[in-house]
């Protein structure tokens, strides 16, 4: 499928511009390699700092709606997590924007609340949060090693969530953001480029056939 306006709200690499939408100039341009194979480029521009990029999207016959390449990349390719659920995005974007401007309780909040969204998506809705962790374990989403990673994470939000002396520091905060999207990683990414990968082959070996 061709570019989708979707990849157009992200923040600016250039100048840290916060959940903006980019000014698109141009996208669906093809420039083919040395072996004739069509990659497709989108050029958006900042409205605030004037900063261009170039992002590479899925092609007019692609299956997916992918951005595949950042130019530049920014802060946030760390962070970025590819087919993503819409349901599980919505937090976990909220975590990454109220860490970044400094209030960890919250992303530690909102970071659980991607974990309880995650499990949701497979069908996991355990009214206590440590048995749909135990649960997706035991169903086989995610291996054993996992668990001390979900836990740590429950526990981070729990305190993020509850009036008290003890807080959230950013430090924190940041440890269990870099355990959440490894676990996002697993669940989806991992799964959405094999499916992609899936799609394309058939295609390749047909077009080879002939």
């Amino acid at each position: 499928m061709p570019w989708h306006e979707k990849h157009s709200f992200r923040d600016c690499p250039w100048c840290g511009l916060t959940n903006t939408k980019l000014t698109v100039s141009t996208f669906n341009t093809q420039f083919e390699d040395k072996d004739g194979n069509p990659r497709n480029w989108a050029t958006l521009g900042c409205p605030s700092c004037g900063g261009a990029v170039l992002i590479e999207h899925s092609g007019p016959h692609d299956p997916g709606l992918s951005a595949f390449t950042v130019v530049p990349t920014g802060i946030d390719d760390a962070v970025t997590v590819r087919h993503l659920p819409e349901d599980v995005e919505r937090y976990y974007t909220d975590a990454l924007r109220v860490l970044r401007v400094g209030v960890p309780d919250a992303a530690a909040v909102q970071l659980r609340r991607t974990l309880e969204a995650a499990a949701a998506h497979f069908e996991i809705r355990e009214r206590v949060l440590m048995k749909s962790i135990e649960k997706l374990i035991a169903d086989g989403h995610v291996t054993q090693s996992f668990a001390p990673v979900l836990h740590h994470i429950r526990v981070v939000g729990n305190v993020g969530a509850h009036a008290s002396d003890e807080r959230v520091d950013h430090d924190t905060a940041q440890g269990a953001l870099r355990f959440t999207t490894q676990l996002l990683r697993n669940l989806f990414e991992v799964p959405g480029e094999l499916r992609a990968l899936t799609a394309i082959v058939p295609q390749q070996q047909s077009e080879t056939a002939t």
